[in-house]
């Protein structure tokens, strides 16, 4: 089973780039690739923006863990994260895959293996799932592999068009929990202050 991390923004309300940001000493980044090497899942990272920089996190990341990841750029990122996630499932066909995969952004590091494993045997036939707490919908989210040739066609040059409204068309289900690790992404500097100043006082 895969996990496609979508790791292509601009981090433009960061203003830098947040997937490389420290927290318990490893990047954002290598926090996600740490927790989906541990739940098993095979690992694809999107990149755009910051091709490079992550392209160097990824080399030490594998060469940290002895993992292989599968990289996908995503030439058209300026589109925004439907570009990329259509990029990440063009990959994931072409390794021929058959089985469910997950969807992640990058900036989730608060993600554990059991966070994976909890969500896989809930899917059962739907067409995808995605963990649902305090009224929001989180990540990673669960996809059938019957609807991948769907996502690849989508229009990601469509501003309408985007993974939230596909879903709200398709079988989808909500995995309720209180498990805020979901929710806890670091889209903001606040964010991350928040994440940091919540580890000084643990």
């Amino acid at each position: 089973m895969f996990n496609i991390i979508l790791a292509a923004g601009l981090s433009s309300r960061m203003k830098e780039n947040k997937l490389l940001l420290k927290y318990k000493e490893m990047s954002l980044l290598e926090h996600l690739i740490k927790a989906s090497n541990e739940a098993n899942l095979e690992i694809i990272v999107v990149t755009g923006c910051y091709k490079k920089d992550i392209e160097n996190e990824i080399y030490y990341i594998e060469k940290k863990y002895n993992i292989s990841v599968h990289l996908a750029h995503n030439a058209n990122y300026k589109y925004g994260q439907l570009s990329s996630l259509i990029c990440g499932v063009r990959k994931l066909i072409s390794l021929n895959n058959k089985d469910n995969y997950f969807i992640s952004v990058g900036d989730i590091p608060l993600l554990k293996k059991e966070d994976f494993y909890i969500l896989i045997p809930n899917l059962q036939k739907h067409d995808a799932l995605r963990p649902y707490v305090n009224g929001k919908f989180g990540h990673p989210v669960l996809i059938n592999n019957k609807i991948s040739l769907e996502i690849i066609n989508l229009d990601y040059k469509n501003k309408n068009e985007g993974l939230r409204s596909f879903l709200k068309n398709k079988d989808t289900i909500a995995f309720k929990t209180s498990n805020t690790n979901y929710i806890n992404d670091i889209d903001t500097k606040d964010n991350y202050d928040k994440l940091i100043s919540n580890l000084s006082s643990s």
